[in-house]
């Protein structure tokens, strides 16, 4: 099979699914068994099923089912004309109008056909479609077969009828025969799931120790592999256990010895007084165009950047700062938090083609999406100090980004790779960067020790998070934790739930509708040539997909989509559960660009 015909219609991919079910039900285990992930929402277990799991529980789409219907009436035609054509049949008149009764049903049904295969043409897109040698045959034996049955019935002699039933009678067989291979296609693609499966082996040995935890009844050894499920999924296996003098231990081991829930009430400084105001004098007309289209995944934010330039930016933070009145309650004042802001707008590179400030307003803006129209908010159990962390983290994700990768610095031996030693060298000195804004606006200055603390430490967390180098095994880890008996995007979790949510809307552009989604696709592709063009002239191997002389802009967005996007996101599905009614989007972008192969293809061809 065909690269391109392995690009079937994603609306049968399934998504990740939650069933929700009263706590202690015993549904919980008769659903998916052990293998489960399941967290307390306002009185409910929310019970996350694996991959293999949701499968299961798939159907067999309405199209396939009138597929099989008919071929099952098809197939009973070919035994009826087989039947009624032999010799001892021909001379009877029953007989003939029976086999013009079944001339005008198969003619009827071969019409369903065709319109099955446009259907299935158009939803996969045309070119797909048709690439690949089968589904093309298929649809010349219909055309065909239609052609002889239309002048078997309007034309007479022995001679042509006894051609016509013969070519019939194969052409119908030949049908049998594909009709099934497509149908056992279509099981297989149903039964696949996502073209990709990524697991690490974390969940390979939670696998092992939750089938072994079933071969026993001992509840001592039951409780001892649960106890080392729960480190393996927390990561916290390489931790030291302190046994005796525990105080000295953890002393001169370098750890908190009273490690304190960071809550929204906890005091900040003895400046207790201190009131600042949540108006930030933001345009009326801006104010009034981030209230209607803040939350809607198609804001023409392109059009805000020509007019306000970097100062978009602030604006944005500011409008989300008022309406969460993060002001008054955190105590920041709101002429540092817009100095700093505009610090960070200013510190975009303008002229980089995808780097820029309205890549940081994009990537806040869904940030923003997934606590409000996904209800993290709810879900994450946020308190002010969240609500900061997350949206300066995605502010700040890219600040003074020189529009190269990780990669050109490290070969170039950039000073960020020297500063950096190599590692997430541009991730981390975008963190450092915010912090230094931070603390030369004193934005943070009425912070107790703890908040703040707390604040640089997921912060940090988050930005790190976006280098795509550290995808799979990030990737794996929050897997890891979802699989646990014991995830808790509200507390425990937390600081994996907003690594997890600034990454994903770091990637997220197809997640959006093509009309911005193609925009930032060349954004990034031309921002990426323009590094393969210096990697060229300086003799440096070219980095994947900064060839723009190889790279099909289409097959380079099918793969991105299925290699990260779409298993990264049916992931956070299990976290986001309302996420599940925009999911089509992405689906609907990777057909598109599924139909521009071969475009792309012949414009690589002619260079």
């Amino acid at each position: 099979m065909s690269e391109q015909q392995s690009l079937k219609d994603d609306r049968n991919l399934p998504l990740a699914t939650t069933k929700v079910v009263p706590r202690g039900s015993k549904d919980i285990s008769n659903a998916i068994g052990d293998r489960r992930s399941s967290y307390n929402i306002e009185g409910y277990d929310r019970v996350i099923a694996d991959e293999i799991t949701q499968q299961y529980h798939q159907g067999i789409p309405l199209i396939d089912k009138a597929v099989i219907a008919l071929v099952v009436i098809f197939t009973l035609l070919v035994f009826i004309n087989f039947s009624f054509t032999s010799n001892d049949a021909k001379e009877d008149p029953n007989i003939d109008k029976t086999l013009f009764v079944t001339k005008i049903i198969e003619l009827v049904i071969l019409i369903l056909f065709v319109f099955e295969i446009s259907i299935r043409s158009y939803t996969n897109g045309f070119i797909v479609y048709f690439s690949d040698c089968w589904s093309f045959f298929d649809a010349l034996i219909i055309i065909a077969s239609i052609v002889l049955i239309i002048l078997d019935l309007n034309l007479q002699g022995d001679a042509f009828i006894t051609i016509s039933k013969v070519l019939r009678g194969i052409f119908r067989f030949l049908r049998l025969f594909l009709v099934f291979r497509k149908y056992n296609q279509v099981k297989k693609i149903n039964n696949s799931g996502s073209r990709y499966t990524v697991r690490s082996p974390v969940e390979k040995v939670i696998e092992i120790m939750r089938d072994l935890s079933d071969q026993f009844e001992d509840p001592e050894i039951i409780k001892q592999l649960n106890w080392g499920i729960t480190h393996i999924s927390n990561n916290t296996v390489y931790e030291p256990i302190i046994e005796g003098r525990k105080s000295e231990a953890l002393g001169w081991l370098n750890q908190p010895q009273n490690q304190q829930i960071i809550s929204q009430d906890s005091k900040r400084s003895i400046s207790t007084d201190i009131i600042f105001s949540n108006e930030t004098n933001l345009p009326e007309s801006l104010r009034q165009d981030f209230s209607q289209n803040i939350l809607k995944l198609d804001y023409d934010y392109f059009s805000l950047f020509e007019k306000y330039d970097s100062s978009i930016l602030t604006y944005l933070m500011c409008y989300y700062f008022e309406k969460e009145q993060l002001f008054s309650n955190l105590k920041i004042s709101p002429d540092s938090f817009k100095k700093c802001v505009d610090q960070l707008g200013s510190s975009y590179h303008r002229e980089n083609l995808y780097h820029n400030v309205i890549h940081a307003f994009d990537v806040t803006h869904t940030v923003y999406f997934f606590i409000e129209k996904c209800n993290f908010k709810e879900i994450g159990k946020l308190t002010k100090l969240d609500y900061s962390i997350l949206l300066f983290s995605a502010a700040a994700h890219d600040v003074d980004h020189p529009g190269l990768n990780n990669i050109f610095l490290n070969n170039t031996r950039h000073e960020l790779a020297m500063t950096y030693n190599d590692k997430s060298s541009l991730e981390q000195h975008h963190a450092a960067t915010l912090f230094k804004y931070i603390r030369d606006t004193e934005l943070l200055i009425n912070f107790s020790l703890q908040d703040f603390k707390y604040f640089r430490e997921k912060s940090i967390s988050m930005i790190l998070s976006t280098d795509n180098a550290m995808h799979g095994k990030d990737y794996n880890r929050l897997k890891a934790r979802l699989a646990s008996n014991d995830f808790d995007p509200g507390s425990k979790d937390k600081g994996i739930c907003f690594d997890t949510l600034l990454h994903a809307a770091d990637i997220s552009n197809p997640f959006k509708p093509m009309k911005n989604y193609e925009k930032w696709t060349f954004r990034v592709l031309g921002e990426f040539w323009q590094q393969g063009d210096k990697e060229k002239d300086l003799g440096l191997p070219i980095t994947m997909l900064c060839d723009r002389r190889t790279t099909n802009v289409a097959k380079s967005q099918i793969g991105f989509i299925d290699f990260m996007v779409l298993p990264y996101y049916n992931t956070l599905q299990q976290i986001l559960p309302q996420l599940a009614e925009f999911m089509e989007q992405i689906s609907e972008n990777k057909r598109f660009w599924a139909e521009q192969i071969e475009h792309y293809q012949m414009l690589l061809n002619t260079q």
